[in-house]
């Protein structure tokens, strides 16, 4: 998995679809889109592609199957998989994680597909998310697996006052760093390489989910819910919310 996802921008979903067992395209050719696809439990697969190259996905793991690749599906173990089909910018090659918890992902693609069937009207807007998501996910597994126990130990602080805080407008990095004892470019290159992301994106998709709750409840102006989150300019808020929803806060749902 390329570090390239961490700035990823996905600009279309095509579909968002639970495939049941038994069922679906056994031979693909040419994806016209991306695609990113959750296994249920007992699932296991083998995706054989034209290169010759063959991934195996098992129960509860998440993998990509790239825009223009060609391949045929082989069943070990029945079961069923969530699939959302999106374009972006992005060019990599197959890839397969096992998840170390999976039901909070599998919850969002459950949702995101659910709504996608029945037409609802935030139907894209919970694709998106799902998305998102998943590549956050993906990014910490990958992060986690070269980062050791006593640098996750190191920044703890911070990560501590991300989630108690992450609403005050004048968080900072450097405050961040001082927590823990470290300069703020030792603390940066820490903190990528546990959440696979920096701890700006982490601080902003924070509140970006926080926004989409408040949003939710339909209580409050687009304009208090800047506020809430820890942005003094809304429209540097509906920026930041459009480009990982996908519409305008006045817009979402």
């Amino acid at each position: 998995m390329k570090r390239e996802w961490a700035d990823v921008q996905i600009t279309e979903v095509s579909v968002a679809v639970y495939v049941p067992p038994n069922t679906g395209k056994h031979i693909h050719q040419t994806r016209p889109f991306h695609g990113f696809v959750l296994n249920d439990e007992n699932a296991v697969r083998d995706y054989c592609f034209s290169d010759g190259r063959v991934m195996r996905t098992k129960e509860n793991t998440l993998f990509y199957l790239p825009k223009g690749s060609s391949y045929h599906v082989n069943t070990l173990c029945v079961g069923g998989c969530y699939a959302i089909n999106f374009d972006a910018e992005i060019a990599d090659e197959p890839f397969a994680v096992r998840l170390r918890n999976a039901e909070d992902l599998k919850k969002g693609f459950k949702i995101a597909c659910d709504e996608w069937k029945a037409r609802g009207q935030t139907a894209r807007v919970s694709s998106m998310r799902g998305l998102y998501d998943a590549i956050y996910r993906l990014l910490r597994e990958q992060a986690q697996d070269y980062t050791s126990t006593s640098q996750r130990r190191l920044i703890a602080p911070a990560v501590e006052e991300l989630e108690r805080n992450f609403t005050n407008g004048e968080l900072t990095v450097s405050h961040l760093s001082a927590l823990c004892g470290i300069s703020e470019v030792y603390f940066r290159k820490i903190f990528i390489g546990c959440f696979g992301i920096s701890p700006k994106e982490y601080l902003i998709r924070k509140r970006m989910e926080y926004a989409s709750q408040l949003l939710s409840l339909r209580e409050m102006e687009v304009l208090q819910v800047a506020t809430i989150c820890g942005y003094a300019e809304p429209c540097h808020f509906s920026r930041e919310f459009k480009k990982r929803y996908g519409v305008s806060p006045k817009n979402y749902l």
